[in-house]
């Protein structure tokens, strides 16, 4: 009888050895495909930061280049004194603090009405 279970507990055991040895290929994929993701998750956070970086770097050079101050100083047709003045001015037009919203503009009137 023991030669007879032989038959039996060979295929078994092939068959068993062979999903071991597929389990340890597959779950050796998954490592290795674990840090290929954990590396491209921390490269793509780089590229949205640095994407980041670099819209915020362009407002700045949209915000320069239609300025007026930068309209003033290029033009090259004005006289010295003329391209100076409009600078100074250009200038205090676009750093001056704006003027009232909406909402301080109301408050003023009620309190006008108000007396």
């Amino acid at each position: 009888m023991p030669f007879e279970a032989a038959w039996v507990v060979i295929p078994v055991v092939a068959i068993l050895a062979g999903t071991l040895k597929t389990w340890l290929r597959i779950r050796a994929q998954q490592h290795v495909l674990g840090a290929s993701n954990r590396e491209l998750e921390r490269e793509v956070g780089e590229i949205r930061r640095e994407r980041s970086e670099l819209l915020q770097r362009l407002e700045n050079l949209e915000a320069i280049v239609v300025s007026q101050t930068w309209d003033a100083v290029h033009d090259n047709s004005l006289p010295p004194a003329e391209k100076e003045h409009r600078v100074a001015s250009a200038v205090r037009r676009e750093i001056a603090p704006a003027g009232p919203n909406y909402q301080q503009r109301a408050e003023q009137l009620a309190r006008r009405i108000q007396g």
